[in-house]
């Protein structure tokens, strides 16, 4: 009896210090979105998570340790509400044109206005950069993974396929940055997304095409080289 009440006091305490520890995070992306990277500091975000200061020295020591876990927790939530609004295609719509504005939405979204805020921290602050760096580069590995099961037909032009993603991904990340600031109006941006749209739909078509051809070739060549005789 008394080993069960030991065993059910620990699953409690375990699952007390994972709540606080999420409540941490969540505090530390509302202060960087209300205060910006370089006015966060370990003060707000404990007032921010309404923890007291042993708790916040237990779980994150210093303000950098809140950041990795902040940051960590960023990509993974951007990555799964990603994949779950880029698997709702609706009825009759192009897979490209589909991602395009699925990642159009996602850049406009908090998530995306805190990952800005520490790219422009992280200019100045060298041990961001090396946080953001592998964290942003998982990002996109399995966000390609994620276009390449949408997308058809890419094999053999990997690096066609890449450069459709590269051409598509940065555009819109560069018009996001644009929008933060009021740079550019809704007018030209939909104008814009709407010309990449075209543009990579057609390029994604062209590499399908090319792709099935080179497949028939080599059913040819291979039904040709069967038939030979001994």
């Amino acid at each position: 009896m008394a080993e069960n009440t030991t065993r059910t006091s620990e699953t409690w305490q375990s699952q007390k210090s994972s709540l606080t520890r999420d409540k941490i995070v969540i505090a530390t992306l509302q202060c960087i979105v209300e205060f910006g990277y370089e006015s966060t500091t370990l003060d707000k975000i404990t007032k921010a998570a309404r923890i007291s200061q042993g708790s916040m020295q237990y779980h994150f020591p210093a303000k950098l340790d809140a950041i990795k876990a902040a940051v960590k927790h960023l990509f993974a939530t951007r990555l799964t509400d990603h994949q779950r609004d880029l698997d709702q295609v609706p009825t009759g719509t192009d897979a490209m044109t589909h991602a395009i504005e699925v990642y159009w939405r996602h850049l406009n979204e908090g998530h995306y206005v805190v990952y800005q805020e520490l790219v422009i921290a992280a200019r100045t602050h060298p041990e961001l950069a090396t946080v953001l760096k592998p964290a942003y580069q998982r990002f996109v590995s399995a966000w390609r993974r994620d276009a390449q099961d949408l997308v058809p037909g890419w094999a053999g032009s990997k690096e066609k396929f890449e450069l459709i993603c590269d051409l598509g991904q940065y555009q819109m990340e560069g018009l996001a940055y644009g929008k933060l600031n009021g740079q550019l109006s809704d007018k030209k941006i939909r104008r814009v997304l709407d010309f990449t749209k075209d543009l990579l739909s057609r390029m994604t078509r062209e590499m399908q095409a090319e792709a099935k051809a080179a497949e028939k070739r080599s059913k040819k060549v291979a039904k040709s080289l069967r038939s030979k005789p001994k």
